[in-house]
């Protein structure tokens, strides 16, 4: 019964729409909770906001290419998308795999976690660690790619980005074994002046664990 009203909502707004924030929100809350319930509704949820990143990406890069003449995008319609994504991949877990084989979220990922504003990177790291449970096998490739820019972001000054980025090298090193070893230099002093760290929040000493 919930659904419908919700899709229906969802089809009427456009991709520039600000009603689409909290609406994305509500469906990442619901898929989580639904978990396989969701999958009737997931491809066309799943396509729209790896299109909703793919779209803003295009304009940050417009932008700051042509400064004068295109605005900078609304960062928000990015960073709510791939928070619902994360939804669909704990929520559906291994069944976003075929999802994830037919997009090109991985390449946008990238994309995400060097963006400018900590906002983005701690969203893409969220959606990394959620897809590093759900299907490893897509994020396995991208391992050497990924794995310096967490190591980068291990800064507690930005405390959800740095929390983000150590759950996410947390999940990886599950999946990986002891194939993790050739990535270890590139986080280890990090996480050990993280642990060492006066007044390290909880949450971060525990993923950092």
């Amino acid at each position: 019964m919930l659904m419908p009203p919700l899709i229906e909502k969802w089809n009427t707004l456009r991709d520039e729409d600000k009603d689409l924030f909290p609406l994305l929100e509500c469906l990442s809350s619901v898929a989580t909770a639904l978990q396989s319930g969701f999958l009737p509704y997931s491809e066309p949820v799943y396509q729209r906001c790896v299109s909703l990143t793919e779209s803003t990406l295009a304009q940050i890069q417009a932008s700051n290419q042509n400064p004068d003449q295109v605005e900078p995008p609304d960062k928000d319609f990015m960073i709510v998308a791939l928070d619902l994504l994360s939804g669909l991949a704990e929520g559906l877990e291994s069944y976003i795999e075929g999802l994830v084989a037919r997009s090109n979220i991985m390449s946008l990922l990238y994309q995400c976690m060097q963006d400018t504003m900590p906002e983005v990177r701690q969203s893409s790291f969220a959606l990394l660690g959620d897809l590093t449970k759900a299907c490893f096998q897509h994020v396995k490739p991208c391992i050497p790619d990924f794995l310096p820019i967490l190591g980068q972001n291990l800064n507690p000054e930005f405390i959800s980005v740095c929390n983000n980025a150590t759950w996410a090298i947390g999940e990886i090193s599950i999946q990986m074994g002891s194939s993790m070893a050739e990535y270890i230099p590139l986080v280890l002093n990090q996480l050990i002046e993280i642990i060492n760290r006066p007044n390290t929040p909880k949450t971060l000493l525990e993923n950092t664990g």
